[in-house]
């Protein structure tokens, strides 16, 4: 997220990439206090191997995909390690975490549309609305 943030030429993108880096910083944290308190070593961020280059390198439609498919596999292990988990705390966690990485993924796809990056997907039509029109 950090070198996506600092290279995007949209200012959106960017502050999108920034909300991601934000959400991603404060789960990092709250899953390393529940290792720490196990007395296991929380690994360390990869973060420090970004550098300060903010020269695209990649479109900022290329970022928002990718963006998309690691929020999409996030969600995915949060509800297989929900699942397999015996710890009704982790478990707790997972789930408000699952919350919150789905509403940023959907504000994503919602960025994708606006740009026309993405189709927005099929919906079912609004029957209420559909009733009002005769």
């Amino acid at each position: 997220m950090s070198s996506f943030m600092q290279s995007s030429r949209s200012k959106e993108v960017s502050q999108f990439m920034r909300r991601g880096k934000d959400i991603s910083k404060k789960h990092i944290q709250l899953l390393s206090e529940a290792l720490i308190n196990d007395d296991i070593q929380a690994p360390i961020s990869s973060d420090h191997a970004v550098t300060d280059s903010t020269i695209p390198v990649f479109s900022d439609r290329l970022m928002m995909f990718q963006v998309s498919l690691l929020t999409s596999a996030g969600l995915g292990n949060y509800a297989t390690a929900a699942a397999a988990s015996q710890r009704s705390d982790l478990v707790l966690n997972y789930e408000r975490l699952s919350l919150e990485v789905g509403r940023f993924g959907k504000d994503g796809v919602e960025l994708m549309i606006k740009n026309k990056w993405m189709e927005e997907p099929p919906a079912a039509p609004d029957r209420d609305q559909l009733g009002k029109e005769k």
